[in-house]
C-alpha cells in the first residue's frame, strides 16, 4: 500500500506527540517548541485557519514524525532524523506547487531537504545557516539585569509591527503578518524611551522557541540595550513558560554572539540549523493570505 500523508487534529494526540520530543532533552527541543507554540495558539484561537499538522500513515508515535504547515511556513521533524526514509517520503507527498518558508531545518535533516529540492527541481530564493545558543530554564530565571535610566521595559505593541518588520534581517514577503502574530501571541519584550515613549529595542519569541528579531534602533546603539532586552525576554520565558531559552544566530552576527555569551548562553557546538525560502514549482512568489 502506498504511503500517504495524514492529518492530526486531536489535541490530546498533538500533546502526546509534543511530549515525545522531550526524549533526550534538549536534542529535540525545536520540535517540542513548535508543537508547544501552536498548541498555545490553538488554545487562544481554536478556530485558527491555515494550520495543519501532518504525519505519515497516521504513525506519528513510532518516530515522532510530523510536518506542520502554517500559511506559507513549513516545519518538519522526526526523532531518528536522517536514519530512516520516512521523512523524505512525507516531504515528497507535500504540495510543492506552492512556496514555503522552511524554518529551523536541523543539519541532519538538511541533506534530506536538499535531496527533495533536487528531485523535484525546486529552487530556493535564499538560505541561511545558523548556530544555536541555549540557556537552561533555571539559569534564565536567575538572570540579573537593570533597565538603564531613561528607559522602561514593557510588551511590544502591535502598532510597532511595521517598524520591527522593516528592520528584521529575515524580512520577506508576508513577514509583516508573521510579526503581528508573534506580537499578539508570543512572549516579547520592548524597551521604550521614558521621555518620548519611542520603542528603542525589542526581541520576540519565534514559533520554534528561538529568540528572534532582536534589534536596537541605530540611534540608541552602543548603550547595552540589546543585552538588557535579551536578558528580560529570557527571564520572562523561563518564568512564564518554564522553558529553556534558545537562540539561533547567523554565522556572521558577531554582536549577537557576544550578547548571548555575556548572558551565559551556551553555544551548542556543531549544532547548525538552516532556514530556506523555497519557490513554487510553477514560478511566482510566496503569498501570505491576509484574511484570518
Amino acid at each position: 500500500m502506498a504511503a500517504s500523508l495524514t492529518t492530526i487534529t486531536n489535541i490530546s494526540q498533538l500533546t502526546e506527540l509534543k511530549e515525545l520530543h522531550l526524549i533526550d532533552w534538549p536534542k529535540h527541543c525545536v520540535g517540542f517548541f513548535w508543537l508547544d507554540n501552536y498548541l498555545r495558539w490553538l488554545a487562544k484561537n481554536p478556530g485558527m485557519k491555515y494550520l495543519t499538522f501532518y504525519t505519515l500513515d497516521a504513525n506519528w508515535r513510532r518516530d515522532g514524525l510530523f510536518l506542520l504547515v502554517h500559511r506559507y511556513q513549513l516545519f518538519f521533524s522526526n526523532l531518528s532524523r536522517q536514519k530512516t526514509p520516512e521523512l523524505l517520503t512525507a516531504l515528497t507527498l507535500m504540495d510543492w506547487t506552492r512556496g514555503y518558508k522552511v524554518s529551523a531545518i536541523h543539519e541532519t535533516h538538511h541533506g534530506i531537504y536538499k535531496q527533495l529540492l533536487k528531485e523535484h527541481h525546486l529552487c530556493m530564493d535564499r538560505e541561511m545557516k545558523t548556530i544555536m545558543y541555549r540557556l537552561p530554564c533555571e539559569q534564565a530565571k536567575a538572570l540579573q539585569f537593570s533597565c538603564p535610566s531613561g528607559y522602561f521595559l514593557d510588551n511590544v505593541r502591535l502598532e510597532h509591527a511595521e517598524l520591527i518588520n522593516e528592520l528584521w534581517s529575515a524580512k520577506h514577503t508576508g513577514s509583516l503578518k508573521l510579526i503581528q502574530l508573534l506580537i499578539e501571541m508570543n512572549t516579547n519584550v520592548g524597551l521604550y524611551d521614558q521621555a518620548t515613549g519611542q520603542l528603542c529595542a525589542w526581541c520576540l519569541r519565534l514559533q520554534s522557541g528561538f529568540l528572534g528579531a532582536l534589534e536596537v534602533l541605530h540611534t540608541h546603539q552602543r548603550r547595552g540595550l540589546g543585552l538588557v532586552v535579551a536578558a528580560a525576554i529570557a527571564k520572562r520565558i523561563a518564568n512564564d513558560l518554564n522553558h529553556d531559552v534558545t537562540a539561533l544566530v547567523n554565522l556572521n552576527n558577531a554582536a549577537a554572539c557576544k550578547v548571548f555569551a555575556k548572558l551565559g548562553f551556551m553555544l551548542i557546538e556543531g549544532e547548525h540549523y538552516y532556514w530556506s525560502m523555497c519557490l513554487p514549482t510553477e514560478g511566482g512568489s510566496i503569498n501570505w493570505r491576509l484574511s484570518e
